[in-house]
């Protein structure tokens, strides 16, 4: 049974807003990328409910100085992982829906100027390499992030605090390093996967495009030079 043009166009708008590429890049790069969003968002669901649920109470100081245990936390952590890898699934989606956007089908009813340009295949490939392009700028940009804000990929369990409204030697602990840290690691291998899934396809897409650049230059007459 043949589907409707209607429910493919719905097929098509879900699947690039659940893998952040348009409907040129191959099947296979679709479905991982797809199942990666899944991992993602439930990573941090879980990790919501769990780890990032509370953080300061999970912090210990060996202070009695009311406000010494706020100013060593903003210090260990200036900024949550889940707060970071939060705002990067914000991207994400923004930036697939972008792309669903710009990656209507050819079948629609009411079309314009834009539209029809849209669906040229050169204007089609050069929107697919700038989604993939940008799409390994934002994976790219949070991981790097992340590895500024913990200098190095691994939160530290135990830190010497250095406020000025603490005593001279307080040492801090997190009690939940080593499960963030798992946690956090795991959110960066899908960015850092998502992000080579995209190279690859990005590679891959590379021939088609100088193909079609090339074939729309020969096909455009030349004009006349009048002398």
């Amino acid at each position: 049974m043949a589907m409707s043009p209607e429910a493919f166009q719905e097929v098509e708008t879900t699947t690039c807003l659940l893998s952040g590429v348009s409907s040129i890049a191959s099947k296979i790069s679709r479905a991982f990328l797809s199942v990666l969003f899944f991992i993602r968002f439930g990573i941090l669901l879980v990790g919501c409910k769990s780890i990032w649920q509370d953080e300061e109470n999970d912090f210990i100081c060996n202070s009695s100085r009311l406000l010494c245990l706020p100013s060593c936390f903003d210090e260990f952590s200036p900024i949550s992982s889940f707060n970071l890898f939060a705002l990067q699934m914000v991207a994400l989606l923004t930036h697939s829906l972008c792309v669903a956007c710009f990656s209507r089908p050819a079948f629609q009813a009411r079309e314009g100027w834009l539209q029809v340009q849209l669906r040229r295949k050169k204007v089609q490939f050069n929107l697919h390499v700038f989604g993939l392009i940008s799409r390994m700028l934002i994976e790219f940009l949070f991981i790097l992030t992340y590895y500024k804000v913990t200098e190095g990929f691994v939160h530290r369990r135990t830190i010497h605090c250095h406020s000025t409204l603490c005593e001279k030697s307080v040492i801090c602990t997190d009690v939940n390093s080593t499960v963030k840290n798992i946690f956090s690691l795991c959110l960066c291998a899908a960015s850092a996967t998502s992000a080579m899934i995209c190279l690859w396809e990005l590679i891959a897409s590379l021939p088609f495009v100088q193909h079609i650049n090339s074939s729309s230059t020969i096909q455009t007459p030349c004009k006349k030079q009048h002398f």
